[in-house]
């Protein structure tokens, strides 16, 4: 999947680039953690989404199970991202 990034914005005076909505930092649009995608992005599943049989890790290196270790209750998976990739 092609995601077109945001880098509408240029160098202001100084060290900086401002980009579109006025925001100024030391990255140029588009670059680092000003990795911002335009037009329609997919952010995952919908809510209610059965989703596929995931094993993960967890915080004590045990490995965990989604569907198996639920035994039938509901969950909630998180997924998040740091400030720099």
């Amino acid at each position: 999947m092609g995601i077109e990034l945001d880098t509408r914005g240029g160098p202001t005076s100084g060290p900086y680039y401002e980009d579109f909505e006025g925001f100024n930092m030391p990255e140029p649009p588009g670059h680092g953690s000003r990795r911002i995608p335009r037009g329609d992005f997919p952010t995952g599943p919908e809510v209610g989404t059965r989703l596929p049989d995931v094993v993960a890790t967890d915080q004590t290196g045990r490995q965990v199970h989604l569907h198996a270790d639920r035994n039938g209750q509901p969950a909630v998976v998180v997924f998040y991202r740091s400030a720099v990739w």
